[in-house]
């Protein structure tokens, strides 16, 4: 296999079940994952642990889901995937890091269309009609997974009673928006 694979042509390997494709992204990336799972601390044999099972969600999503990266890599969606991985591995060991998350080091993942549900759709028609500040905070609350306390650390937010009373009227007005559709 050439060492270099266009973005696109591997996306569409991968969406169609070819091995080579998965084990093209599988040695690509691991030494690189490795390395950058070094700085939350975890053992060797772990961080190839939480790799694998990144890798296998990854290549879960592109073949039972027929996801269509348009907005970021294969790297940048495997490396996410990890990142939690890590994350929930951490939780699970009770272990505190401390890693400091800058909002503007993630990227958006659009997904085909074609790939969502109908009650997927029907509710991002609605979330179009909520204000960018709630879509923001809802963002990064279920979509990044951030705490109440880490979107305080890296937004405009006073404190933690000003962000849950936020997302309440945010999903006071999604809520209505239902009742009324």
């Amino acid at each position: 296999m050439a060492e270099t694979i266009r973005e696109d042509d591997l996306q569409q390997r991968l969406r169609a079940e070819d091995k080579s494709a998965l084990e093209f992204v599988y040695k690509t990336y691991k030494s690189e994952f490795i390395n950058y799972s070094r700085r939350f601390e975890l053992k060797n044999d772990d961080a190839l642990d939480v790799y694998q099972d990144a890798i296998i969600a990854m290549y879960q999503n592109f073949t039972m889901q027929q996801l269509e990266l348009t907005s970021s890599s294969i790297k940048t969606y495997l490396f996410g995937i990890g990142k939690h991985k890590i994350y929930k591995l951490c939780k699970s060991k009770n272990k505190q890091i401390e890693i400091e998350n800058n909002i503007e080091d993630f990227e958006d993942i659009e997904l085909n269309d074609d790939s969502l549900n109908y009650y997927q759709k029907e509710l991002s028609k609605l979330i179009a009609n909520i204000s960018d500040s709630c879509k923001e905070l809802l963002r990064l609350y279920y979509y990044r997974n951030l705490t109440v306390q880490e979107i305080v650390e890296q937004t405009q937010y006073k404190d933690a009673n000003t962000v849950k009373s936020h997302k309440s009227r945010c999903m006071k007005r999604i809520k209505s928006l239902v009742s009324t559709k």
